[in-house]
């Protein structure tokens, strides 16, 4: 059986050796033969109260320029002595992959294995290193299981703390230290039961479906079709917003941000033309653009060219033109007139970026996101020189990433559904006497609020032509793969919401002129 290793990280100063006295110095563990292995020491020193504890220590230069000799070490520690538990405390300035390539080594990898990995953090610190440090102590928080803080001052710091922990490690346990009785049982005794999480989430969504449902329909609530038309949206997004994400892991991981900077074209005009040709070249809809634009925003790609692949993307890529094509029953001409108001709308956008770039952060993370991604890894993925480990990097960003940004496709799919189902009389009961100006904002406002994938739109919108002109017709085209409801609300994972407002209103008014001044010059 391998032994179980408990890993303890954190900053300098941060309190692990502490920590350890403190939870490891209990009396109904004096007979628990525990191996301590330190690749720090701090000024307070590891003490064993009952003398079943073995501490070993290694310096920084040992851990950077003898490796194996280590792992020979506590090779031999393991077999010469009989342990129950390893619990090492990890140096803070080092990156946490170190240790996994020490462990991972043939020679223990049979012998031990990590069981949990604790942070321990100071809330009075934590926000500052953060700041200033990245790497190595991102990497550590992004790899933990369990973080403990210590000198928390008000509630207010720890909710704000908790929040920038979990944007690096999304669901991680986090625990403020009173008691360390109780923080024992909560490391060691909580233990998760997915299947019977699952089985009561299914229980409780069966509940509110037959329990609501009779109620919502007294109210004439068509619940059957919103449920219908959310898995319809859903099962539909996931394959392409999953094409996304890979494609986002790829220049994250793979692409350095010095070869972007080198290759990208220096002139505004080839740049322009570089993303455009991106977006022809990219079978994705707008659900998969959006994470692709994240990942291009924090490689330093200029905003008002990542701006124009975006609104691009979703209107110009081959599946779209043949779903338009096929939906208008092979009329080339609408098909040509899109894709043109596309590209025509998507550069005026990038432009009016370029003019009059949005004030203050663009990213969500503030400073933080110059350091890391959702995965909660810094942007230096050069120290990471393995192919194992780059891969190993790839699969757990695509995960964080889809998951981050997925929950906001719910969320914006499950309000679009209420609007589908609804009906679309409340559009289409406005537009009878209308000029042509408010059927175009019609559609286009239909568009947003429906958050059709632009894989599937030209369908609906060949559904609406005999109720409204080809103009209007044209607007839902144009604007609804740039902008909805379900895109918004992905923008809001990674976006500030001040530069998500104006990026929003921009779109709407390009489109809307774009498409107005065409047909009033003729064009339709």
């Amino acid at each position: 059986m391998l032994i179980p290793i408990y890993v303890v990280t954190g900053f300098l100063d941060a309190g692990k050796t502490t920590f350890l006295n403190n939870l490891l110095n209990r009396h109904d563990w004096r007979d628990v033969m525990i191996l301590i292995i330190q690749f720090e020491t701090g000024e307070e020193e590891f003490q064993s109260r009952y003398n079943n504890c073995h501490s070993i220590s290694f310096p920084k230069k040992s851990l950077e320029r003898q490796p194996k000799q280590i792992v020979e070490q506590i090779r031999s520690l393991l077999q010469s002595r009989d342990f129950n538990e390893i619990w090492i405390e990890w140096n803070g300035v080092a990156p946490f992959s170190l240790l996994q390539s020490l462990l991972l080594h043939s020679s223990l990898r049979g012998l031990c294995k990590i069981q949990k990995v604790l942070h321990v953090a100071d809330a009075a610190h934590i926000e500052n290193l953060l700041g200033r440090t990245g790497g190595s102590l991102l990497e550590q928080i992004a790899n933990c299981d369990f973080i403990v803080l210590r000198n928390v001052r008000s509630s207010t710091i720890y909710y704000r703390i908790r929040r920038l922990m979990r944007e690096i490690n999304p669901g991680v346990d986090i625990y403020e230290i009173r008691a360390y009785n109780d923080l024992y049982k909560q490391i060691f005794s909580k233990k998760e039961q997915p299947i019977n999480i699952f089985f009561l989430t299914v229980v409780i969504i069966v509940f509110m479906y037959f329990f609501t449902k009779p109620v919502l329909e007294m109210f004439q609530i068509p619940v059957n079709t919103m449920i219908n038309v959310f898995l319809g949206i859903i099962l539909q997004a996931v394959p392409f917003l999953l094409i996304g994400v890979l494609l986002s892991s790829v220049l994250q991981v793979f692409i350095p941000r010095s070869a972007i900077e080198r290759r990208f074209p220096k002139s505004f005009g080839m740049g322009m033309l570089v993303a455009i040709l991106g977006g022809f070249c990219l079978p994705v809809c707008d659900c998969a653009s959006i994470p692709v634009f994240r990942s291009l925003v924090r490689k330093g790609i200029p905003l008002p060219v990542a701006v124009t692949f975006m609104s691009a993307t979703p209107i110009i890529n081959p599946v779209v033109i043949l779903s338009t094509y096929y939906a208008f029953g092979g009329d080339k001409t609408i098909v040509i007139g899109r894709v043109c108001l596309g590209v025509i709308s998507a550069v005026i956008i990038g432009l009016i970026f370029a003019i009059r770039p949005p004030k203050g952060q663009v990213l969500s993370g503030g400073a933080l996101d110059g350091l890391m991604c959702s995965c909660g890894f810094y942007e230096d993925t050069e120290s990471i020189t393995t192919f194992q480990g780059k891969i190993g990097l790839f699969f757990r960003h695509s995960k964080a990433e889809f998951f981050s940004v997925g929950k906001y496709l719910v969320i914006g799919t499950f309000i679009s559904s209420i609007f589908q189902s609804m009906g679309t009389k409340i559009f289409t009961s406005a537009q009878s006497g209308t000029g042509l100006a408010i059927s175009i904002v019609i559609m286009m406002a239909m568009a947003f609020a429906l958050s059709l994938c632009s894989t599937s739109d030209a369908v609906i919108a060949r559904s609406f032509s005999g109720q409204f002109p080809m103009p209007a017709i044209m607007g839902f085209l144009v604007f609804g793969p740039m902008m909805d409801i379900k895109n918004v609300m992905m923008l809001s994972s990674g976006f500030a919401k001040r530069f998500i407002g104006k990026l929003l209103f921009t779109a709407f008014i390009v489109c809307f002129f774009v498409v107005f001044l065409l047909s009033s010059l003729g064009g339709m």
